[in-house]
Parts: structure tokens; C-alpha cells; sequence
């Protein structure tokens, strides 16, 4: 696809959110773009394969049926500029709009757009250990796009260790795309999880089909021989060159040669920070967009939607873009407020439920079990710069802010710009009621060569 120069609005992001919103749209404004790191749009839980492969069966059954519907519907779309395979690198306000520096791993292009949308979800929560840095080491969500997009499993015997039920999803996953769970490991004990769910008791009828595929998930996997473990947290990655163990607290050893970790998710926070948008600090770190009823930002002009605004699910992800797009649709006079209020109904009405959902998840979830457990001082916080926890924590005990420590000891310096380990410092300073701010945002919001930037 073509890029224009000047759009009427550019979405950020082609996830649930972002394709919500075109279609809120209905193609009323001329000319839109969409960009996405991926070559194809679906976002993280529509991860599609390459154009050149063929996938049997992609994403079968009823908990991807409306997102697929929807994914088709986006494609459908005639009058969207669909730019995937490109990294947004920054947003500046510019006379009575924003310039968009886009980068496709080539060159650099700059373009015009009178709104902006960022819808640019969220990524893996890391959470170090001894070991962490292994190869066969990664994320759950990682595992997932190995799987989703070109049934690959990363490992013969695979273990997920962590505190979110996605374990239980990815574990089924990988054995239907051929491989093998070795055992899944959750922090916290079943009693604490059937705790918060009966501190619920709506939330859990409302969803009781949802939460019964989730039992169902995991009676399927126990029948096939995968043991799961409650109350037993990981404390270490054995291996010399690669991964050849996972080391419980109870002090089980599980052989495998791939670990997946699977703590909770971050908001993608790089633009709307660098933006100087206003954000709001989560409870583990990580930093969600402040928005307005209609998800319009701090800045006019200016939209965020989905995981940006919080982690909460693919289903409020997409009543928050269908929200955005009728605002966006509002405020360019397309539409009147009668109209938008009575299309926001079902939005809101989603948005609510999800929400509610995503509180449930998020209860069940905490990982305070894992993350209150001290680590060994040697244990690598940052992977890029390979910063020991042991010197972040003399660093803390001795400056005064967050940047101070990144300027002490690097960590946060490397290529990932301190998406992997600011909310793991953050964690360390707060720990000593220290400022709370996080790492000042710089361009760009992701890695470029120079010479693509001088040219």
C-alpha cells in the first residue's frame, strides 16, 4: 500500500481497538491510515500468518469467532490505507495537527494528519529470576505468536510458569499445534484464586461460559498427563547454554527445554508518554492513557483506545475503539451527538462488562506472591545492559529518582528503552517511598538506525 502524505486520521495500532474504530467510521472520513508492526492486521490475539502460509484450522472455535468477524469486516474496508510492517517512532503536535515519523526497518517517512488515534496494546509483563536470560526462555505472549501465526512450538517440552490463567489457553495451544506441555506452575494457591472469584459471585455468573472453558481447559490438560501445580512459584532456570530445567519452590525440577513466563501484561506506553499525554502509574508499574468518556486524551485531537488506556481484554479493546471512532466522527461534525450517544449504548455496555471481567482476571492473577519474593542480588533486572538487581538496589538506596538510576547503573539504556525493566525499578523505588515518576520518554519511541534519520 502506498503511503499519502496528509490523512485525515491515523490510527495507531490494527488490533481489535484500531479496526473497531475504522468501522465506527463507516468509511465517512477519506483518508485514513492504519499502522502496524505487523505485516498484517489482527494485533497480538489475531496474530495472522504470513500471506505466504497456509495454516489448516487458524484459530478455531467460538473464542475467536467475533474477533475474526470483525478482522474481516476491517479488511473488507475500501477507503482505509492499511500501512503494516512499519514502527511509529514519534508523534509531534504541529500547527492544527501531528506529524507521524514512520519507520519500515528501510526508511523513515513523514506524514500529516489532522487526528490521531493510538490504540497500540500491550506487551509481556517480565518478571527476572535466576536464569531468566537463557535461551528458551520467553513470554507466554511469545509462545502464542509462534503458535497462532505458524503452528510452531518453540520446544519439545515446554513449562508455563507464572500467575495468570492464560497458562491454560497457550499450554492447550501448544499441544494442539503438536507439542508438548511439560507442567504448568501457578504462584498462587487454587484456594486463593476460588477466593477472589467468590468475592464476585455476578462477575462469575455473568461469565460462567467463559470461565467454564477455563475449567474445562484445564481438566483437558491434566487428562492428557500435564501437571499443574498451584502455590508453587518458579525460583530458577537450569541450564548451562540453554534451558534444561525449571526449579519450583517446593523444590521440584522440572525437565524441559523451554520456559514461558506468564506474570501479566504492561500497557504500550511509548508514544502517548512521548506525546506528553497524561498517564496515570498501574500498581506493578507500567502507565495507562487518561481519556475522557469518549476516549478522547489530554491533548485535542488526540484518541486512545484498548490496552493503551489499561490491559483489560480483546472485547473492551474493541467497545473502546468502536467508542473512539464515533468521537472522532463527532468531532468532525460526520455525525451528530443524538446519533453518537445512541450508537455508544452497546460500546458502553460492553466496555462495562468486559471491564468487570477484567477485574475478576486481574484479582485471580496478582502476582504479589511472585514479585514480594527477594531475588538473588545477581540476578539480571536488565537484559540489554545487563544490570544486576544488586546494583539497582545500591543505586536506589542512594538517588533519588528513577532517572538518577538509570544514569548510575544504565539500566533502562538499551535497545528496549526500558520497556522490559522501568516497571521492575519503579517497583524498587516505590519499595523506599521514593518519587514515582518514571523514565523521561525520548525519541524515538522505537529503535532506528541514524542514517535512516539524516536523510
Amino acid at each position: 500500500m502506498n503511503m499519502r502524505e496528509d490523512y485525515d486520521l491515523i490510527v495507531v495500532g490494527g488490533g481489535p481497538a484500531g479496526q473497531a474504530a475504522c468501522l465506527a467510521l463507516q468509511d465517512r472520513l477519506a483518508r485514513v491510515a492504519v499502522i502496524d508492526e505487523q505485516s498484517r492486521p489482527g494485533g497480538q490475539i489475531l496474530r495472522q500468518p504470513p500471506r505466504a502460509f497456509t495454516v489448516s484450522n487458524w484459530l478455531a472455535g467460538g473464542t475467536y469467532r467475533k474477533l475474526k468477524a470483525q478482522l474481516r469486516a476491517f479488511e473488507d474496508q475500501s477507503g482505509v490505507d492499511w500501512l503494516g510492517g512499519r514502527s511509529v517512532l514519534d508523534v509531534r503536535a504541529e500547527g492544527d495537527g501531528w506529524r507521524v515519523l514512520v519507520s519500515d526497518g528501510a526508511q523513515v517517512a513523514s506524514l500529516r494528519t489532522r487526528r490521531v488515534l493510538i490504540a497500540a496494546g500491550c506487551y509481556d509483563m517480565t518478571t527476572p529470576l535466576p536464569g531468566w536470560t537463557l535461551p528458551g526462555v520467553m513470554s507466554a505472549g511469545a509462545v502464542q505468536a509462534f503458535v497462532k501465526s505458524q503452528r510452531l512450538t518453540p520446544g519439545r517440552g515446554i513449562v508455563l510458569a507464572g500467575s495468570h490463567p492464560l497458562q491454560l489457553l497457550v499450554a492447550e495451544q501448544i499441544i494442539e499445534a503438536g507439542g508438548e506441555v511439560a507442567a504448568l506452575a501457578f504462584a498462587q494457591s487454587l484456594q486463593s484464586a476460588l477466593v477472589q472469584a467468590a468475592r464476585r459471585p455476578m462477575t462469575v455468573l455473568a461469565h460462567a461460559p467463559q470461565l467454564l472453558k477455563v475449567l474445562l481447559g484445564g481438566l483437558r490438560l491434566a487428562a492428557s498427563g500435564c501437571r499443574i501445580r498451584f502455590g508453587d512459584r518458579p525460583v530458577e532456570v537450569v541450564g548451562e547454554e540453554q534451558v534444561q530445567a525449571l526449579r519450583l519452590a517446593s523444590g521440584a525440577q522440572i525437565d524441559c527445554d523451554a520456559v514461558a513466563l506468564c506474570f501479566g501484561f504492561l500497557p504500550q506506553s511509548d508514544l502517548v508518554r512521548g506525546m506528553g499525554l497524561n498517564v496515570l502509574q498501574g500498581r506493578f508499574g507500567g502507565w495507562t492513557a487518561v481519556h475522557d468518556p469518549w476516549m478522547r486524551s489530554s491533548r485535542p485531537g488526540v484518541y486512545v483506545a484498548g490496552e493503551t488506556t489499561g490491559v483489560k481484554g480483546a472485547e473492551a479493546a474493541g467497545a473502546e475503539g468502536a467508542l473512539a471512532g464515533l468521537a472522532i466522527a463527532l468531532d468532525e461534525g460526520l455525525i451528530t451527538s443524538v446519533e453518537a450517544e445512541r450508537r455508544a449504548r452497546g460500546p458502553r455496555r460492553r466496555r462495562g462488562r468486559a471491564m468487570r471481567f477484567a477485574e475478576l482476571l486481574d484479582a485471580i492473577a496478582d502476582p504479589s506472591v511472585f514479585l514480594s519474593q527477594a531475588q538473588p542480588a545477581d540476578t539480571i533486572l536488565c537484559r540489554c545492559e545487563d544490570v544486576t538487581q544488586g546494583a539497582v538496589d545500591a543505586a536506589v538506596a542512594t538517588v533519588e529518582t528513577p532517572n538518577a538510576v538509570k544514569l548510575s547503573t544504565r539500566c533502562g539504556m538499551g535497545p528496549c528503552q526500558g520497556r522490559n525493566c522501568e516497571h521492575l525499578l519503579l517497583q524498587r523505588v516505590n519499595s523506599v517511598e521514593k518519587a514515582p515518576q518514571g523514565f523521561r520518554a525520548r525519541f524515538p519511541a522505537r529503535p532506528v538506525r541514524i542514517g535512516d534519520l539524516t536523510v
